[in-house]
């Protein structure tokens, strides 16, 4: 079975791919400068400091 630290990093990565993706097609549509960057932002965390935070605690 596959471990919850495991399955939360999937998550998170997917999360975050989806928020970047979204930041870009916005920067792309003209939305508010404001919200791109909020998105850029959310994006980065999804893909790095969630994953890694888990690998750290889950001691990998």
């Amino acid at each position: 079975m596959v471990d919850t630290p495991v399955i939360l990093t999937i998550v998170s990565v997917c999360v975050g791919f989806i928020l970047f993706v979204t930041a870009a097609s916005g920067a792309r549509g003209g939305w508010h400068r404001g919200v791109v960057i909020a998105l850029f932002a959310a994006a980065i965390c999804c893909l790095t400091v969630v994953p890694l935070t888990v690998a750290l605690t889950a001691g990998v």
